[in-house]
């Protein structure tokens, strides 16, 4: 849960810098702009953004604003990047009750409020898999906030060549009885992934966004291999909690 605070500020933080740094210049002639406004005088203002810097007579800015409207937050986003951190939370008898999970993504608006996607990441489980997955997402508002539905489907590529199993073995012939232990090295074969959640975008500005979901992961991998020629398949059902940051 510490990752999850200490990630939460990091982006909460870096977010809220994002969103004082700039203004928003609305023209009338109907360029926007995003920079420092700075009046000269009476007649004139200054607009600086990165490196260049503009002079306009006060008759031509039309109005200025901290954050940009709805219309043109709504009207531009056709894409976005989202990396998102979070918690894997499964039964305390778990080697790994919490384990973190990272992932990233590209979507792309395909209907109006839908976007779909494709992303990737890195899952610590008791092994580590790389899940490589398609995203869907429907967000109900076009707005500076919005709640939003989405589902993950996809496969978790091992990142470890294999792990060893053991098993004890008992055997009782008159007059001895005895038992041994045997381990067995097993190769890592992955398996499928699912996961829906719901969760809230609130829109910093036309370019960053932060959001935070709650959803069920679903992912079976399995393990082959042994003199035994021995199989195991494991079956994970977690709850999970993410935050992160979009960009478009």
């Amino acid at each position: 849960m510490k990752q999850l605070v200490c990630l939460l500020a990091f982006l909460l933080a870096m977010g809220t810098a994002q969103a004082q740094k700039k203004e928003v210049i609305y023209l009338k002639n109907g360029t926007v702009l995003k920079g420092q406004h700075i009046p000269v005088d009476d007649e004139k203002v200054v607009v600086r953004s990165g490196k260049d810097t503009w002079v306009f007579q006060t008759s031509e800015i039309d109005s200025v604003s901290s954050k940009f409207s709805t219309a043109v937050l709504s009207g531009q986003k056709a894409y976005f990047i989202k990396t998102t951190g979070g918690l894997l939370i499964g039964s305390s008898s778990n080697d790994k009750s919490k384990p973190f999970s990272f992932d990233a993504s590209f979507n792309l608006k395909v209907l109006p409020n839908w976007y779909a996607g494709v992303g990737t990441g890195v899952d610590f489980l008791e092994e580590s898999y790389l899940p490589v997955f398609g995203n869907l997402e429907y967000h109900f508002r076009e707005s500076m906030f919005t709640p939003f539905v989405g589902v993950q489907a996809g496969y978790l590529f091992p990142l470890d060549d294999n792990i060893m199993v053991g098993s004890n073995y008992y055997y009782d012939i008159m007059p001895w009885s005895s038992s041994y232990y045997a381990a067995q090295k097993l190769d890592c074969q992955g398996g499928f992934m699912l996961s829906p959640s719901f969760g809230m975008v609130n829109q910093l500005n036309e370019n960053l966004a932060l959001m935070m979901s709650f959803g069920y992961r679903f992912h079976q991998v399995s393990f082959e291999g042994g003199k035994d020629e021995y199989k195991l398949e494991r079956e994970y059902n977690r709850l999970t909690i993410r935050i992160g940051i979009l960009f478009n």
